[in-house]
């Protein structure tokens, strides 16, 4: 657990801190299947390229993919791509069978229309290639704390603030990569019902970073690493089981 420990003590230190709840336990999931990830690997969704940044040595990923509206001109300060690629959020610029392995952590969610993503991942792996990525589920929003004090226009109004376009339960999930071509190896519960409660709680708390970054381009002026806080995150992360809001899946093209 020593990797988990440096992962959430970078999130706590660069980052808002509900991402703490959420990404060092997804970023753990990559982390141990790094041996599975054969290049060339395109990482779509790639961002600003923090997460990655988090899990894999420099230059680790061939393609970071993206939109332009996104923070992906930030990660060539990672130096975490041999590659930077801007795409039109419909079709991803390159060949079929161009990739051994696709990462993509959290994005989904976010598209809408997945199915053409998801088609389109597809069509540029090659056959038995591996895409790994994280979803969120449609049972965050009953997990929701606000929800049941403020009833469904509160869950609606927080997905939206969130950009949640497609968010499906697990069961939707399967059914959406299997009819797009895909064999489901691996698939792991993860952000339970306390941790969901934490992130939710913490996206109010951290609500200065939102100013910090938009004057100084710095998440926290004073990053500060509790590690009574560190301790709690584990904790919620070894021994929370109860009403998962996500699910890692492991996919092959087949």
């Amino acid at each position: 657990m020593k990797k988990i420990t440096s992962i959430i003590k970078a999130y706590l230190a660069e980052r808002p801190d509900f991402y703490a709840y959420l990404r060092p336990q997804e970023a753990y999931f990559f982390y141990e299947r790094k041996k599975q990830m054969k290049s060339p690997i395109l990482d779509f969704g790639s961002g600003d390229g923090f997460f990655a940044s988090t899990i894999f040595k420099k230059r680790f990923i061939d393609v970071g993919l993206d939109l332009s509206s996104s923070r992906i001109a930030e990660s060539l300060k990672t130096n975490m791509y041999k590659e930077i690629k801007i795409y039109d959020g419909v079709t991803i610029p390159f060949a079929s069978q161009t990739f051994r392995t696709i990462i993509s952590n959290c994005v989904f969610e976010h598209i809408p229309k997945i199915g053409k993503s998801v088609k389109e991942m597809h069509r540029v792996l090659k056959k038995n290639g591996l895409l790994m990525t994280t979803v969120m589920c449609s049972s965050w929003s009953t997990n929701l704390h606000g929800g049941v004090l403020f009833g469904k226009k509160y869950i609606d109004w927080f997905n939206n603030i969130q950009h949640h376009d497609s968010l499906l339960s697990k069961e939707e999930w399967v059914k959406l990569f299997k009819k797009s071509g895909f064999e489901i190896v691996e698939s792991i519960d993860y952000l339970y019902e306390v941790a969901a409660k934490k992130t939710e709680l913490y996206h109010f708390l951290s609500l200065s970073s939102l100013v910090t970054y938009g004057v100084l381009k710095k998440w926290k002026l004073f990053p500060f690493v509790s590690e009574k806080k560190i301790r709690e995150i584990k904790k919620i992360i070894s021994e929370d089981n109860k009403n998962p809001s996500a699910c890692f899946f492991v996919l092959k093209k087949i």
